[in-house]
């Protein structure tokens, strides 16, 4: 067993790696304001009715299958919802509301999948994306800064809290050492580390 109490050195040196591994969530929204592409391939099924009499009215079209370039949801009014398409870095759906702004988008791109929520004012709030690291999340003020970030690591999950100006001054982690809460001040310096072993001040 090992009964090693790490200092608040060996601990801020383990809340420095995992920045370095969750740094790209503090710019994740720049990942789903990227939301665009081109084309896009619908396979479509349509299902035909066992009961219909031979010689019985068809639908106007009938396809085994439909392919399009770009698929256009709009209500009864003709405002535009939704846009399903594809291009060259990937696949795409778009949501908007009854004033046209878009409030969520699921993207599917060579880098990650990425599920982006926004609110009326076209901000980001939301976001969910899995890379090839990690899987992770954030939340977002008004001014698409990261607030609140969780994600799972190679070293294990890490759930970080980061003022308006984008500062981190508190992260969660459980590593292999076991769990630790850290708390910084706005320059960045580990003010304090709360683990099993007890409270360590600088």
């Amino acid at each position: 067993m090992n009964n090693h109490t790490p200092s608040l050195a060996e601990l801020e040196a383990r809340l420095a790696k995992l920045e370095r591994q969750n740094r790209r969530w503090k710019h994740l929204g720049l990942l789903f304001l990227l939301i665009a592409g081109s084309g896009f391939l619908l396979a479509q099924a349509p299902r035909k009715s066992p009961g219909a009499a031979p010689g019985a009215a068809t639908p106007a079209a009938t396809y085994d299958t439909l392919v399009v370039h770009r698929l256009e949801l709009r209500d009864k009014a003709g405002k535009l919802r939704g846009v399903w398409d594809v291009g060259d870095q990937g696949s795409v759906l778009e949501l908007y509301d009854a004033a046209g702004n878009l409030r969520a988008g699921l993207s599917v791109r060579a880098e990650a999948p990425g599920l982006a929520l926004f609110d009326a004012a076209g901000n980001l709030r939301a976001g969910l994306s899995v890379t090839a690291a990690s899987p992770g999340m954030v939340f977002a003020d008004a001014a698409e800064t990261g607030r609140a970030m969780l994600s799972v690591t190679a070293e294990g999950p890490v759930l970080g809290f980061y003022d308006a100006a984008g500062k981190r001054r508190a992260e969660l982690h459980v590593s292999r050492e076991g769990p630790a809460l850290g708390f910084l001040d706005a320059a960045g310096k580990v003010r304090a580390m709360l683990t099993e072993g007890g409270l360590l001040r600088p």
